[in-house]
Formats: structure tokens, sequence, C-alpha cells
């Protein structure tokens, strides 16, 4: 429990500037003629990606040498039916390897991640991809820290059950 604790406090201490970042950028893309051309919304979603790949850290560090896919797929789960450590997983992924995926020859790893932008119904190809996935998975104005909650369950849930298992 106590490196649990200080996981989420220390990426906690870390998400909450990101979350400022991201209400300032809503500000800015809001009162703009034209957020797109000038690349505000480019920014935005970069800061989304960072977000989630920062929550997989805190995934990473909490599954225990669990095989993580196995872990990830525990609740709490999304009114989609996949769980939100699934879904951060592959947001994360698709930040940081988005750029050398070959739409024609996908891994398995790839295709699974696509796999959950369908099922909440984002277009991975099509633009802004991460905003869309987060406006998706917890509503307008949410943050990472509300993200985290969810993802704090999901460590407390795989904590317990991995003290189970050596009783």
């Amino acid at each position: 429990m106590m490196k649990t604790h200080y996981n989420r406090v220390s990426i906690l201490n870390i998400l909450e500037p990101i979350d400022l970042v991201l209400a300032n950028y809503r500000i800015e893309i809001s009162k703009h003629p034209d957020p797109d051309t000038f690349g505000l919304i480019e920014q935005y979603e970069e800061f989304y990606g960072i977000g989630f790949a920062i929550c997989q850290t805190f995934l990473v560090s909490m599954h225990k040498g669990e095989n993580k896919f196995v872990a990830f797929k525990k609740g709490p789960f999304h009114s989609t039916g996949k769980s939100y450590a699934e879904i951060t997983n592959a947001c994360a992924n698709y930040w940081k390897h988005n750029n050398e995926w070959d739409k024609t020859r996908l891994s398995k790893q790839t295709q699974a991640t696509v796999e959950v932008f369908e099922r909440l119904s984002v277009d991975v190809w099509g633009p802004y991809p991460l905003s869309s996935m987060f406006y998706t998975l917890l509503g307008d104005n949410a943050t990472f820290i509300e993200l985290l909650s969810y993802l704090n369950g999901w460590a407390n849930d795989v904590n317990e059950q991995h003290r189970d298992c050596k009783e």
C-alpha cells in the first residue's frame, strides 16, 4: 500500500501542471480565430499524449511483475467494457509509437491498441485521437487527476490480489 501511495503522489505532482496546461490551451483554443492552423490544437494533443504516458508509468510501476496485458484488463471499467488501465495503456502506446505504424501491416500489439480506440468509437487514424479518447473516457473539462483516481483503484485491486496470492 505504501508503494501505491508514494507512486500516486509522485504521479499526481507531475499531472497537476499538465492539467493546468491543458486548461490553459482550452481557453486559448476557444479564443483563437484559427487554432488549428496556428498549431494550438496539435500542441494540445501532445500534452494529452504526455499525460497518458505518465499515467502508463504509474500502471507499469504497479503491476507487480504480473503479465501487464492481463493486469491492465482488470477493473475499474469504462461503460464500453474496457478497463481504464487498458485504455490508458493504449493511449500512451499510440502517442509513443503511432509514427512507426504501417497501416498495411500492423503488429498484434498495434492491432490491440487500434481495437481499444475503436471500442470507444474514436478513429485512431483521424485528427486528434488522444483528446477524443480523453473526452470519450471522462467527458469535457476532465483532468488527468480524475483519470488517476480510476487508475489508483486499479492499483489497489492489483496489490490486493497480489497480496492474496502470497498468503
